[in-house]
């Protein structure tokens, strides 16, 4: 699913999907020194990385197990000096282009005639639970140009009310160029 979801957003879905995956699963980052780093919430995990943070069942054992859930932070190319102030000027401002926004998204691949019966089980509720959590803070009023519904994109509320008030800004996916639809 491809989202649009500023800090604001990303904080909102990060508390929602915290309660019911308490005891099933984990934010974890990946980094090079430290190897598999576990967090509380997503806002946390992104605080450490920055662009991407994955969800995992926890281990009975410990750590985390089986396949994974990808955050990947939505991108933002901006002048905006409120917007770079609250994200510590991650999403930089252009040399002289237009301002944009790029999806990111929540995804998942896995195989599960590679998992055990119990990692199966769980991980179909952790999906369930993440979607759930993502379209509780979310909308669907992503369009093309010409005003057609696309399903596939999600879009949160600080997102919507930034892309509305910068008409300027593109929204983009590769080639496609997107609109956030007012109202709703």
């Amino acid at each position: 699913m491809a989202t649009f979801m500023l800090p604001a957003d990303v904080a909102a879905f990060s508390e929602v999907v915290a309660e019911p995956i308490a005891d099933l699963a984990s934010w974890e980052t990946h980094d090079r020194t430290a190897g598999v780093v576990l967090h509380n919430s997503l806002s946390e995990a992104l605080l450490h990385n920055g662009v991407q943070a994955f969800l995992r069942l926890l281990g009975r054992e410990g750590g985390t197990v089986g396949p994974l859930i990808q955050y990947l932070h939505t991108s933002v190319f901006t002048k905006d000096e409120d917007l770079l102030a609250a994200t510590g000027g991650r999403y930089r401002p252009l040399g002289g282009e237009g301002e944009k926004m790029e999806p990111g998204r929540l995804a998942f691949k896995w195989f599960p005639e590679d998992q055990t019966d119990c990692v199966r089980r769980d991980f179909v509720v952790l999906v369930d639970l993440a979607w759930k959590a993502l379209q509780k803070v979310t909308s669907p009023h992503v369009t093309t140009v010409d005003g057609k519904p696309l399903r596939r994109y999600r879009v949160g509320p600080a997102a919507k009310a930034w892309a509305l008030k910068h008409p300027e800004c593109v929204l983009r996916d590769g080639g496609l160029v997107l609109k956030v639809k007012d109202g709703g």
